[in-house]
């Protein structure tokens, strides 16, 4: 059947090294795809004709069956009444229709041998049609992958990027420059808690100081003045 051999050209195919070698992998991935689908919807339609097929023959098998049983009968029935002639030709019925029932049966073992292929290259299509669907998700996954990466390297090698990255630094160069242009300017000043500490100290001073100054004036003083 070229039905059959379709299918089992199909499955013979290697689906990851048909992707690997091909030029554009998603392209051919999704035609592959394609026909396996088509192949298996024929497969599936060859094995319901095939099934159909099947059931009239079992229905004709048994007519067949029941009529051999009839002319048995029929020829018993008139050899018992004498009439040879009668139960020859029933018998002659009968086995015309052995004859017809034996080729029913040829005809009903090739059925079920191509059914089980039928089902046995369905599995088989259903299992690489799995396996090409995860393929073709990981192409499409890769792809973007790549996509985006190529993306990100032709932004960081741009002229454009560089040149505002490159402005970017030196702005910040000029900013650290002018911290520390204002720190230097702090350099050498007191700050506000040591300005105070100092003026603190100072009264201290002062007071002792005028004191100092009584005690002289005091011990200088004439007695009696």
């Amino acid at each position: 059947m070229a039905l059959i051999n379709r299918i089992e050209d199909l499955i013979k195919s290697e689906v990851n090294a048909f992707l690997d070698k091909a030029e554009d992998p998603k392209k051919l991935a999704a035609q592959l795809l394609s026909e396996l689908n088509d192949a298996l919807s024929d497969c599936r339609a060859t094995a319901a004709q095939i099934m159909c097929e099947q059931k009239a023959l079992h229905r004709r098998y048994a007519q067949y069956e029941k009529q051999i049983e009839t002319w048995q009968q029929k020829a018993e029935h008139a050899l018992s009444k004498g009439r040879e002639d009668l139960a020859k030709a029933a018998i002659s019925e009968k086995q015309q229709l052995e004859e017809s029932l034996y080729k029913l049966s040829e005809q009903q073992g090739t059925l079920d041998e191509t059914l089980i292929k039928l089902k046995d290259d369905a599995d088989k299509l259903a299992s690489k049609i799995q396996s090409l669907k995860a393929k073709q998700l990981q192409l499409e996954r890769t792809q973007r992958s790549c996509t985006a990466r190529l993306k990100v390297r032709q932004t960081l090698h741009c002229d454009e990027v560089a040149n505002v990255i490159n402005r970017f630094e030196q702005l910040q160069s000029k900013v650290e420059r002018i911290e520390a242009q204002v720190d230097s300017y702090d350099l050498g000043q007191p700050s506000t808690t040591a300005q105070f500490a100092q003026f603190e100290r100072d009264e201290k001073v002062n007071a002792a100081l005028a004191q100092l100054k009584l005690q002289v004036h005091s011990n200088t003083a004439p007695v009696g003045a």
